[in-house]
């Protein structure tokens, strides 16, 4: 008789819902990591739009250019701070689900080694049957031997 594991749905369903979490972690760190793009985006652009608008001071820039270029950047900070807000909530989230694929692959985990151990046990019994099956047969052929 084949090794048979009686909580073979229970694992699957844990390597589902592991497969699952795995897939939810792997949005979370692409969304973290997408927000820390367009952040660093940013950042470059705003390094780089203050390095010109020194430059076009320099120029001789007329001051509603320079107006104009300072409410421009006013709301690219706002927006900084919102994507960095974003970011740390998406960091959160990214925590969360990472707690969650510890958690499903320590119960799979759990149901692995327990299957596993199972299979020795019922491997170990398999050979202990064969070896008294053996040693059956050879007190068997013994007591034929003796008798002839």
């Amino acid at each position: 008789m084949a090794f048979r594991f009686t909580l073979a749905p229970l694992l699957r369903l844990r390597q589902s819902i592991e497969r699952q979490r795995t897939v939810k972690l792997q949005e979370a760190n692409l969304h973290v990591s997408r927000a820390q793009e367009k952040l660093a985006q940013l950042e470059r652009f705003l390094f780089d739009s203050a390095q010109s608008d020194a430059a076009a001071l320099r120029a001789g820039r007329t001051g509603a250019d320079l107006q104009f270029a300072s409410v421009l950047r006013e709301n690219l900070h706002r927006y900084r701070a919102e994507l960095q807000s974003d970011i740390l909530k998406l960091e959160l989230l990214r925590q969360q689900a990472l707690g969650e694929y510890h958690q499903a692959y320590r119960e799979r985990e759990v149901l692995e080694t327990l299957r596993a151990r199972q299979r020795r046990a019922y491997q170990q019994e398999q050979l202990r049957h064969q070896q008294r099956e053996l040693d059956a047969t050879h007190l068997l052929q013994r007591w034929h031997r003796r008798r002839d």
